[in-house]
């Protein structure tokens, strides 16, 4: 009975954890040039780095950004490369984007904002 419970815990535990992981959804969004998808998962103010500029901005005008970034750079691909913990205890995901005009490095970092991951920055890079 013991083993029966604690196999109950441990799946009742990945599950709730599984499910404030955003990665996931996020990906797919990163894949079909879902701006407003992305922005779903931010928080409402959200340090941006787009086209070579770092700035806070709101989740509207980070939604709005990330649209003409996808209008003008037409997304064939999105993979996660690498992903962690940083020493704050956010959650950081980097993924290479590939588009028609080249590769860029995706980089989110995301915080624990009552029972879900929000990303609270943001940043596309052009690949070195």
């Amino acid at each position: 009975m013991k083993f029966l419970t604690s196999a109950f815990f441990l799946l009742f535990s990945t599950l709730c954890i599984a499910q404030t992981d955003i990665t996931p959804a996020v990906s797919a969004a990163l894949k079909a040039s879902d701006a407003p998808a992305i922005a779903s998962h931010m928080m409402p103010q959200v340090e941006l780095t787009l086209n070579g500029t770092d700035s806070n901005v709101s989740k509207a005008e980070a939604q709005k950004s990330l649209t003409i970034f996808f209008k003008n750079h037409p997304v064939s691909s999105f993979a996660i490369k690498h992903q962690g913990t940083s020493k704050l205890d956010d959650q950081y995901r980097i993924g290479e984007l590939g588009t028609a005009k080249g590769s860029f490095r995706v980089t989110f970092f995301m915080k624990k904002n009552g029972t879900v991951m929000q990303i609270r920055q943001f940043k596309i890079e052009p690949q070195e």
